[in-house]
């Protein structure tokens, strides 16, 4: 049976944020108040977890083997969290099925759900969605705001249990099917680590206020301490790091199945990849000597999962490329890298049958679909337009608002557009895969000893094999012993700089993007407390130095949460990129083509800008960069 509370919770969230940019830090503050208005029946939920944790730890007292809060969320955090789902957010709980729980270690727990969504609550989130015009960046979906109410449930937790722990939706895939729509998705329980995070913070902090005067010696030297901590941890957990590898391993494992994609791994993959070429080892010698000779498969076997291997290496590498610029100061930097890099070469043929595109079949034929709807269509000029567009656009950096540009584009902010690209590149790349692996069964089928690779046969293998790469360069039974096992062993790896290498590998189950934009990433999530130990200083930063609120969101929804709604890249670069950038070019042309001799071509330009946009900066730099884009429009003079 539908809970129609559900529905009168989105609409209060909604209503209070009429108006306004939604985030899940302005939803969490809603759903709080709503939590706040069941007063009296959340203080007794809270209640009777907290008499069943002191039971417990009564219990705990006369164990020889102590117990721990992923003992007691084995046995009890389900019941909480169904009640909790019908009590306070509007689930229907008849609808949720725990699949399986599984407790990994002393503080970490897996439970993995499936929840059916029904017509009704369909219809709530549809119109839950529509209120902000669809551009909530999946906030307003299903999964969006189950992700919120399980943070707040784990924010509620872990202070009952004045315990170290998350509780976090670390994964959900929304299976849409004709009759029905299922979301399935994965609940982690683990250490939030907070010692070591807080002093990350304090050595990133360090080298982020190098850019700034009048940074006080005192402030410096207590960041200094900090950086220090932060190796003084990883050398202590060194010793720990193999048999914890296993449970980092099983977690990629858990959540690529989840999503049925290898995007969790593309980072992790990379980086430890990355740190093998920097090794004394050829990566495929250590795989094919030191895993697949231990496997009685057959050769041609053993190829495939080398090729597979090899392939997702590759790809990882030029997403983590991209990944590595998605720096709140770099966002336009980032624009340019992936244009520059698909559209440098100005040529059409490049994309259709080049290896420039995961999938260029995919865009020849979403083309030709394209191009009998349109009345101007793409072809081989068009790309070479596009191409010389994107040459001059780099001058727009000088413009304090970049922004200008895009909204009037693409009807859209550069941070957003990016995010697009990301979403639809990450789409090509596991598409891309998937058809490598049918492709390579294909080929094993020929011989029939050999069973065909499954995604999830595949996926065990990866996570395998980089256990195996990580225990060959990195683990010894002093970090320092592991030092002659790289090319550069005097400097870069050194035996603390090693076993900081290894701490940062667990790292990634908590920030599972690539390592650099860490830095950026946890100074902007201790942005409040940053800015107001410097306005003691009289020392102000940019925001541009910051990941917004917004920018969370969409890393949370971009490498956690997926539908079977997206598109892959190679439509999105027709639809997202060469379809608005051509119409923009279209409309200025037929517009200098009005105005004649009366007009200069950037005057057009500058005109049209002013006219479609309410945000106008200095009219000067304006000019001055109309000037040097209008090139591309010179010849129709």
């Amino acid at each position: 049976m539908v809970n129609k509370e559900l529905h009168t919770i989105l609409k209060s969230i909604g209503e209070r944020a009429k108006g306004k940019e939604l985030t899940f830090k302005k939803n969490s503050q809603v759903f709080f108040d709503i939590l706040e208005s069941n007063n009296n029946s959340f203080k007794e939920f809270k209640e009777e977890i907290r008499k069943e944790w002191e039971q417990f730890k009564f219990k705990n007292q006369n164990r020889i083997i102590k117990k721990t809060y992923s003992t007691f969320f084995f046995h009890f955090f389900h019941d909480y969290f169904k009640f909790y789902l019908q009590k306070f957010c509007g689930f229907d709980t008849n609808s949720l099925d725990l699949i399986i729980k599984e407790k990994i270690s002393d503080d970490q727990l897996f439970l993995e759900y499936s929840y059916y969504i029904s017509p009704e609550e369909q219809e709530y989130f549809k119109e839950f969605s529509e209120a902000f015009n669809n551009n909530a960046n999946g906030i307003a979906s299903p999964f969006g705001y189950l992700y919120l109410v399980v943070a707040i449930l784990g924010v509620n937790l872990r202070m009952l249990l004045e315990e170290k722990f998350y509780v976090v939706l670390d994964g959900a895939i929304l299976e849409n099917g004709e009759s029905d729509n299922i979301i399935n998705f994965l609940i982690v329980i683990k250490n939030s680590h907070d010692e070591l995070y807080n002093n990350y913070y304090h050595m990133y902090l360090y080298y982020f206020l190098k850019y700034f005067k009048d940074v006080p010696k005192t402030f410096h030297d207590k960041l200094l301490d900090g950086r220090d901590k932060v190796y003084e941890i990883a050398l202590n957990e060194y010793s720990f790091a193999k048999d914890k590898l296993v449970d980092l391993l099983y977690f990629f494992y858990k959540k690529c199945n989840l999503l049925q994609n290898f995007s969790p791994l593309l980072d992790f993959l990379n980086f430890v990849c990355s740190r093998v070429e920097d090794s004394v080892f050829p990566k495929l010698d250590i795989i094919k000597k030191e895993f697949l000779q231990n496997f009685d498969y057959t050769n041609e076997k053993k190829n495939s999962l080398l090729r597979i291997f090899d392939t997702i290496d590759k790809k990882s590498t030029l997403y983590s490329t991209f990944q590595s610029n998605n720096l709140p100061s770099q966002q336009f930097n980032l624009f340019l890298l992936y244009t520059k890099y698909f559209f440098g070469s100005g040529s059409l043929e490049a994309l259709e049958v080049g290896d420039l595109l995961f999938l260029p079949e995919d865009f020849k034929i979403g083309l030709n679909k394209i191009n009998k709807k349109l009345d101007n269509v793409i072809n081989a000029n068009t790309i070479k337009d596009v191409q010389e567009f994107l040459d001059n656009f780099s001058i727009i950096s000088n413009l304090e608002n970049p922004n200008l540009f895009f909204k009037i584009i693409f009807n859209k902010d550069l941070s957003q557009i990016n995010y697009d690209f990301f979403r639809a590149f990450l789409h090509s790349i596991n598409t891309s895969i998937k058809r490598l692996i049918e492709s390579e069964n294909k080929i094993l089928e020929e011989n029939p000893i050999n069973e065909p690779l499954t995604f999830k046969v595949v996926v065990d293998h990866i996570c395998r094999m980089l256990y195996v790469l990580i225990d060959k360069i990195f683990i010894r039974k002093l970090p320092g012993q592991a030092s002659k096992n790289f090319i550069d062993p005097r400097s870069r790896y050194i035996g603390r700089n090693i076993a900081l290498r290894v701490l940062e590998l667990f790292i990634f189950s908590d920030l599972n993007v690539s390592d650099d934009v860490w830095p950026d990433v946890i100074i902007s999530l201790n942005k409040d407390t940053l800015l107001k130990d410097l306005d003691n200083y009289n020392i102000q930063i940019p925001e541009k130095h910051f990941y917004q609120y917004e920018d969370f969101d969409r890393f949370l929804i971009t490498f956690n949460f997926l539908s079977s709604n997206n598109l892959i890249f190679e439509e999105w670069l027709i639809s997202g990129l060469i379809i608005p950038i051509n119409n923009f070019i279209l409309k200025i042309r037929g517009l200098i083509k009005e105005c004649g001799k009366k007009s200069e071509p950037y005057e057009v330009l500058r005109d049209y800008l002013i006219e479609n946009t309410n945000d106008m900066e200095n009219i000067q730099d304006l000019e001055f960069i109309c000037r040097q884009i209008s090139v591309i429009w010179e010849n129709l003079r």
